[in-house]
């Protein structure tokens, strides 16, 4: 019943939305004889609650109109998505509990969906008692075990069955298993969380196999919110397509399933900035049998659209949205001197690269620091902040700051919390930035403004080629086994990136104890920062983005330094020749380069008998920057080691 639903609606699109025009809509080309249906769908990824349209954003007006359109040329389509529709969302959503995006996706008609690690944010009961009766659609995660509801969705235990056109498509839904490190340990409790893309072949495997009491399905679409380049070939032959994410950037491609059959690969970038859309030609056989002959991936920019006509009604969710979360963050919380960016891979995509510091979570974590030391004043040596970069969701911007605008930066609801590590507890969280085995290089910190980091650069180079290695596999069997014989190698590496640290002007001392300051996910050794998660925090239930908004106004205002806080550097020796290599001494932001005390050019000086200073060689820096790599930055100065050697530190940058 509910295809046959699906099928009036689109009958009455096709006739109620004659106007619309379908610029990226493909049209059935198979369909037309007896043998052969063409099934379209439709994917999106990550929409993190973007449902507003900006200069850069499409929104969901375009997003519902070409659904709209789709649906009108071909009946047989299904619109579904890989997860993150919720939560770390745009304010609009996120202020207003993101009701307004279930709206918006209940309103077009989504199909089926699979949860991402944002669905997790509140914790399994806010998705099993709020999220799952709120979406229309199904929500899947067969390899999360230990809920009722959640394995209750759909056809059970994370497949969905629907029938269009007298095809029988099957769905699987899976998390990332990295999903523990995503979020707060408290928000699984009870739950196991399993191999993602092993799940899910063994449930397409299962739906193929010809036993009906298990379901069955001619076509299996698995909705992975996984990285579609590294993940994408590493799935079965019983899987024909697959709607990948999490990682937000863009994918489209056919490859070779596991057994070198054909899977339809789309990943749809994130924010609604693109719609997935996978063709697959179903042929059924004389016996009756049907099999996928023919399939296309690709990519429809949004951003390119001219498909604005209201549908569904969903320019008056967005609007009523817009005024609902503007009453609710309207109010001027303090002013900013000064733009703090997020890490970038092209120096403008504020965001993309979370493998590098920004001055944006470095602002967030120097407010945790003033919060512990004034507010706490905890009885320790030190006292500093660490910030998370995937917890900024948005820029600060120059200017008036809005509750609404710092409810767009750190979006999660997380509460302050503190925890004592000794110095070589701290140098470990550190090198733990370096997650060669993860689906980025290096998660970096956001650090207070009271720490210094030198980096071994010939040990981070080091990590940073062992995640090429493992990224560079398909098989999950080869991966596992690169991972298990390269670990020596990688806590070698790790155990000495981390070269020095000063606080407070101060060298480190492993046996020196540090209160650090943040959030509870990361304390809680989110994000893979296992160290941190090792001790107990104490939570206080203070919002984080109320202690940043706080420290913010009584510091206005605000202005950004661009001294960089994590610097690399490599030392080589060849007679009384030295060379120096530096990195990270930019941040990744092209409009934080060049500007104000950052860093233009880096100089070997060394002090001399009669106080004054002699400047050995100069370099200018290399602002160029290193997508998804900390490195962004770099300059190389060689010089004589003079006849008296220059004490340490007198090397400087100006």
């Amino acid at each position: 019943m509910p295809h046959l639903y699906r099928r009036l609606v689109a009958f009455t699109a096709a006739l109620a939305l004659g106007a619309f025009a379908p610029a990226l809509a493909t049209p059935a080309t198979a369909a037309e004889t007896s043998d052969t249906t063409t099934l379209n769908i439709l994917g999106i990824t990550d929409l993190h609650g973007h449902i507003e349209t900006t200069s850069d954003e499409p929104g969901a007006v375009t997003l519902a109109c070409e659904v709209a359109a789709a649906r009108a040329q071909n009946p047989s389509t299904l619109f579904v998505s890989n997860g993150d529709n919720v939560g770390g969302s745009a304010y609009i959503s996120s202020i207003l509990d993101d009701q307004p995006t279930i709206d918006v996706l209940n309103a077009i008609g989504l199909d089926v969906t699979s949860a991402g690690n944002h669905e997790f944010d509140k914790g399994i009961t806010d998705l099993a008692d709020r999220l799952i009766p709120a979406f229309n659609a199904p929500i899947l995660s067969a390899n999360v075990t230990g809920n009722a509801a959640l394995t209750a969705e759909g056809s059970g235990n994370g497949t969905w069955i629907t029938e269009v056109d007298g095809v029988r498509v099957g769905f699987v839904g899976v998390v990332t298993e990295e999903l523990p490190s995503l979020v707060s340990k408290s928000a699984l409790e009870g739950l196991t969380v399993s191999d993602a893309t092993a799940t899910a072949n063994a449930r397409a495997s299962a739906l193929k196999d010809g036993d009906a009491s298990n379901g069955e399905a001619d076509v299996v679409v698995v909705l992975a919110h996984e990285d579609a380049a590294i993940y994408g070939n590493q799935f079965n032959g019983s899987v024909d397509a697959v709607v990948a994410g999490h990682t937000h950037v863009p994918f489209a491609d056919v490859v070779k399933s596991t057994d070198g059959t054909d899977i339809a690969v789309v990943q749809p970038d994130h924010y609604g900035l693109k719609l997935g859309e996978i063709s697959l030609t179903v042929t059924t056989a004389a016996d009756g049998s049907k099999t996928v002959t023919a399939a296309t991936a690709r990519n429809l920019d949004l951003a390119d659209s001219d498909c604005t006509t209201d549908a569904y009604g969903v320019a008056d969710i967005v609007a009523k949205a817009q005024t609902d979360s503007e009453a609710a963050g309207n109010q001027v919380l303090t002013t900013l001197e000064s733009d703090f960016f997020r890490g970038t891979n092209d120096g403008t995509d504020y965001g993309a690269n979370r493998s590098t510091e920004s001055t944006a979570s470095n602002l967030i974590a120097t407010s945790f620091a003033s919060w512990l030391a004034e507010d706490i004043q905890p009885a320790t040596d030190y006292a500093i902040g660490l910030m998370n970069p995937g917890g900024v969701r948005a820029d600060y911007l120059a200017g008036e700051l809005t509750a609404g605008e710092a409810y767009m930066v750190q979006p999660f609801g997380n509460e302050m919390a503190y925890a004592t590590y000794t110095g070589a507890e701290v140098k470990q969280v550190l090198a733990e930035q370096f997650q060669p085995t993860t689906t980025r290089a290096a998660l970096m910190l956001g650090t207070s403004d009271n720490v210094e980091v030198y980096l071994d650069q010939d040990a981070a180079d080091q990590l940073e080629d062992y995640f090429t290695q493992i990224s560079a596999v398909t098989s999950e069997a080869e991966k596992a086994a690169l991972i298990e014989s390269l670990a020596d190698d990688i806590a070698d590496a790790r155990s000495r990136v981390i070269d020095a640290v000063y606080i407070d002007g101060e060298l480190l001392d492993d046996a020196a104890s540090v209160a650090v300051a943040s959030n509870t996910f990361l304390l809680a050794g989110g994000d893979n920062f296992e160290t941190l998660g090792e001790k107990t925090m104490i939570n206080t239930g203070i919002l984080d983005r109320t202690v940043t908004a706080d420290y913010l106004a009584r510091v206005a205002p605000a202005t950004a330094s661009y001294h960089k806080h994590q610097i690399g550097t490599s030392l080589a020796i060849d007679g009384d020749t030295v060379t120096a290599r530096f990195t990270g001494l930019s941040y990744s932001a092209t409009a934080e380069q060049g500007v104000g005390e950052a860093a233009a050019s880096i100089s070997a000086t060394v002090d001399m008998a009669d106080g004054s200073t002699r400047t050995l060689t100069t370099s200018d820096i290399d602002q160029s920057v290193t997508p998804g790599l900390p490195e962004t930055g770099q300059a190389t100065l060689t010089f004589a080691v003079p006849d008296a050697p220059p004490p340490r530190g007198a090397l400087s940058t100006a």
